[in-house]
């Protein structure tokens, strides 16, 4: 689910704000509507009024399985009654395939591109030889997968990423399973660091940081690359070492082209992904 950078969507849902003409004999009453609508706005609970009744039930279940997890009902009330919350059904049927990530419109290997991946290369040059060193991950490959996950950090999603994985754990569909584990180290993450869930944004599929982990990746193989006693993956240095973590710990093997291939598969299960990031690294060397 890391997969290339998720494109940028519109807000996913419109407010239309009409032009009401107020004459004088209908002042008062649209006085009394406006104050009424004020009122009531202050009456229903925060973030109730988002919430389709037709995955009420699910949502239900999911806070249960929370429960069972060690979240309080305090905890999950304060979450789910918080006004930032909120479900994207339409993000269920996106599959995230179909990306042409050689193809001109992606812009991959442009001139530019290219010059911006040597760049990058000069720019944090110790921290990929760190990297390199420690993990036995090619620099330019970790350079590539930047590139094409989030153009450098440029595009690393603007949804927030508790309710991609909530929508995708109460909307029944393929994900349902995967999604709810995902919610669950989500919590756990931000509960151990202190942090607001709503603060981490990210693309529609749960991925985050400049390296897009999803939230049990996170736990898994993101590191403290630039030795600040966090971990961070909208730093360049956190998350150059998290990627050769990755890798590493998916069977990179520096001289064999297999391991290799299969390593960068798991990042992105795509064959037109992998082959992208590959061209790209060669396309750095010369």
């Amino acid at each position: 689910m890391r997969g290339g950078p998720q494109a940028v969507f519109a807000a996913l849902s419109s407010r239309c704000q009409g032009r009401v003409d107020v004459r004088a004999s209908g002042r008062i009453v649209s006085t009394f509507v406006l104050c009424s609508l004020l009122v009531f706005s202050f009456c229903v609970p925060a973030g109730a009024a988002g919430i389709d009744p037709l995955y009420q039930e699910s949502l239900d279940r999911l806070q249960e399985d929370l429960k069972s997890k060690g979240f309080t009902s305090d905890e999950l009330t304060k979450i789910f009654s918080d006004s930032r919350f909120e479900l994207y059904p339409e993000i269920v049927k996106r599959t995230g395939k179909g990306i042409n990530y050689l193809g001109r419109r992606f812009g991959l290997l442009t001139k530019q591109s290219i010059k911006r991946g040597k760049n990058m290369l000069a720019a944090y040059g110790d921290a990929l030889r760190s990297a390199e060193k420690t993990y036995g991950v090619q620099k330019e490959i970790i350079v590539a997968i930047l590139r094409v996950e989030t153009n450098f950090g440029a595009a690393t999603g603007v949804y927030p990423v508790l309710n991609s994985l909530v929508t995708m754990a109460v909307v029944e569909n393929r994900r349902s399973e995967w999604a709810r584990k995902e919610v669950a180290e989500l919590l756990t993450i931000c509960k151990e660091q202190d942090r607001d869930p709503f603060s981490i944004r990210g693309s529609w599929a749960g991925a985050f940081g400049i390296s897009q982990f999803i939230p049990s990746s996170y736990v898994k193989f993101a590191v403290d690359g630039n030795g600040d006693g966090r971990i961070d993956l909208l730093t360049m240095g956190d998350a150059v070492a998290s990627v050769a973590n990755y890798l590493k710990s998916h069977g990179w093997e520096k001289d064999d082209q297999r391991l290799k291939w299969q390593a960068v598969y798991a990042y992105n299960h795509c064959d037109s992904y992998v082959k992208a990031v590959f061209v790209y690294a060669k396309a750095m060397m010369k």
